[in-house]
């Protein structure tokens, strides 16, 4: 498999190409961008809407869309918020994408948040988010076709495999879409201290990608995270997704079998 630094050298100098789309779509750049867009925009959100329920202008209902009012702090939120503090510290082709995406479909999307059942302060519990992302990522900006993909999904409490590998690949897309993504292992080595910083928040997070079986994810998540040297040294090898998948939920943690571990998607 074609390294995700390699990919987003070739994105940037030659666009997107059938060689980039060989990859499995869901961790394509253009559906890295667009998950993005959504997670950040989430945060921002929320801190918009607060301040538009102190003054009264927003409020939540359970079961059915808040009761919102449109007015200028939305549309400044909107109109910069690919070049506001929730989309800054990632690679170029994240905010080109999402330059891209909020031009093209920001209606739409702005829709999904103001006509949709909104539940805030959702960290350490289940959210809306994974279905909104793949609303959004999936059926409206399409480009997320298998994300997620339905060979990779959680079907109880017990396959703490298939929750290993959600892990990794979270982990895999978390360092794809930084800074850091584009450097090779010798260089990822020198800014370990910043890739751990990174990933640091990577558990609690598990409830707004996954919907399924989401405190399974976190579990595991909390586990894996104990031998933080082990997940930051097979990251800084910059082997394939496939191999570090197996390495990490087959060979370091025991959660796999031998086959098991691997991405599917390569099998």
């Amino acid at each position: 498999m074609v390294r995700p630094s390699v990919i987003l050298l070739f994105v940037i100098g030659m666009g997107m190409s059938s060689s980039v789309l060989a990859r499995s779509r869901w961790q394509s750049p253009d559906c890295d961008s667009c998950r993005t867009v959504v997670e950040q925009f989430y945060k921002g959100w929320e801190v918009t809407i607060a301040g538009l329920a102190a003054n009264g202008t927003y409020e939540d209902q359970v079961g059915k869309a808040p009761k919102i009012v449109y007015n200028q702090h939305i549309e400044d939120f909107l109109q910069g918020f690919c070049d506001s503090q929730w989309m800054k510290g990632y690679s170029d082709y994240i905010g080109d994408g999402c330059k891209r995406i909020m031009k093209e479909h920001h209606r739409p999307i702005v829709g999904k948040f103001l006509h949709e059942e909104e539940r805030l302060g959702t960290t350490g519990r289940r959210t809306t988010r994974p279905q909104r992302i793949q609303a959004i990522c999936k059926d409206l900006v399409k480009v997320c076709p298998q994300y997620p993909s339905a060979k990779n999904q959680v079907t109880s409490r017990k396959d703490r495999c298939q929750a290993c590998r959600g892990v990794v690949s979270d982990a895999l897309y978390i360092l794809r879409r930084s800074k850091l993504g584009a450097l090779q292992p010798t260089g990822l080595r020198k800014k370990r201290m910043e890739l751990y910083e990174m990933l640091d928040n990577m558990c609690p997070e598990m409830y707004f990608r996954h919907s399924d079986e989401p405190e399974v994810y976190d579990d595991v998540c909390q586990e894996m995270w104990e031998d933080e040297d082990t997940i930051l040294g097979e990251l800084t090898r910059r082997a394939s997704d496939s191999e570090t998948t197996g390495r990490l939920c087959s060979e370091s943690f025991s959660y796999c079998s031998a086959d098991a571990g691997k991405d599917k998607e390569d099998l």
